[in-house]
């Protein structure tokens, strides 16, 4: 792998805030010192970040942001251009040789080894997706609650709110809608270098009579954060293995992404905050994509790529890597090595 610098794109979530919802881990506030304007974290003055020009006349560095996950994205984050919008109460279905809600099969690349969009839903509402040996559900709330269900399921659900993300491995289960919500759901193809089309149509049955793996779920806001170049880049990794990592992902508003490149792995985006541009190098000619709350992006594999920061807006995303390995980068940078 030829990381120079692991990227990290933050794909919007916004914080489900339900009965039960989690309270995000606490961080240090952001504090402004009184001989400068430059954010510092309180408690940490090795995060303050200088806002003055260097005596070299190199660049300043990114100024610094609070730790801490934002809990009220969920109002503010815009409709993404994939989205499918429950009925007002009752059950529906995923449905098709990649089960997905009504509205968005013409919408998958069968190319690509994932599928993203934002579900939005209705309380009392239950969307079940039937079992699928060839894909696994990835799901991240940022406004709402929900309970994913299945008689395998340990206690029969696991309970979301803002900021947590389950994996349904092999699909084969309920979404309970327990009060008005939003997330990202991503359906990823679980076989190693598989795609959507071959998932769509695999050798063997399509159901399975034992799950592949068990359900499990994470609270995002409370994994470890790894921060690094001054307390400006901020990661919290919640899953680490299976068909894909997820995690979150912060940047301060001037805090830019140098080039860097993974060899193997897609990279799949969903920013809730920022804005700036994604610069991909396809074919030795640069391809700038804009990027902005309630967008979606990818880079494939071999792609070299960096973000360049407008500098009005943090940045605030979810992160996936398929098959996971790259956010293990954030590890190192956070522990100061190479």
């Amino acid at each position: 792998m030829r990381e120079r610098l692991a990227w990290f794109f933050l794909i919007t979530l916004t914080a489900c805030g339900g009965k039960g919802a989690a309270t995000p881990e606490s961080a240090p506030a952001a504090t402004t010192s009184p001989a400068s304007s430059t954010p510092t974290v309180a408690g940490d003055p090795g995060t303050a970040a200088s806002a003055a020009t260097p005596p070299d006349g190199s660049s300043p560095p990114p100024e610094a942001i609070a730790a801490t996950l934002p809990i009220d994205l969920g109002k503010k984050v815009p409709a993404f251009p994939r989205r499918a919008a429950s009925p007002d109460k009752g059950a529906y279905f995923a449905r098709g040789d990649i089960p997905v809600p009504e509205g968005l099969a013409s919408q998958i690349d069968a190319a690509v080894p994932f599928f993203a969009w934002e579900q939005v839903m209705s309380p009392r509402v239950v969307l079940t997706f039937p079992k699928h040996v060839g894909l696994d559900l990835y799901v991240v709330l940022f406004d709402g609650e929900v309970s994913i269900k299945a008689d395998d399921i340990a206690g029969k659900q696991k309970r979301l709110w803002r900021w947590n993300a389950a994996r349904v491995p092999g699909l084969g289960a309920m979404i309970e809608c327990k009060e008005p919500t939003r997330a990202i759901f991503v359906l990823v193809a679980n076989t190693p270098g598989s795609t959507m089309g071959q998932a769509a149509a695999p050798a063997q049955k399509v159901g399975w009579t034992k799950r592949p793996a068990p359900v499990t779920s994470v609270e995002i806001d409370k994994q470890p954060d790894q921060a690094w170049g001054g307390g400006a880049y901020h990661a919290r990794l919640g899953f680490e293995d299976g068909s894909a990592s997820l995690g979150s992902l912060m940047a301060s508003k001037s805090a830019a992404v140098p080039q860097n490149v993974h060899d193997h792995e897609w990279e799949v985006l969903a920013i809730l905050s920022g804005d700036g541009t994604l610069v991909r190098t396809v074919g030795g000619k640069e391809d700038d994509v804009p990027i902005a709350a309630g967008t979606f992006a990818s880079i494939a594999p071999g792609v070299p790529h960096a973000y360049r920061p407008a500098g009005t807006s943090p940045l605030v995303a979810v992160q996936l890597f398929l098959p996971p390995g790259p956010e293990q980068r954030f590890k190192k940078l956070a522990s100061g090595a190479n």
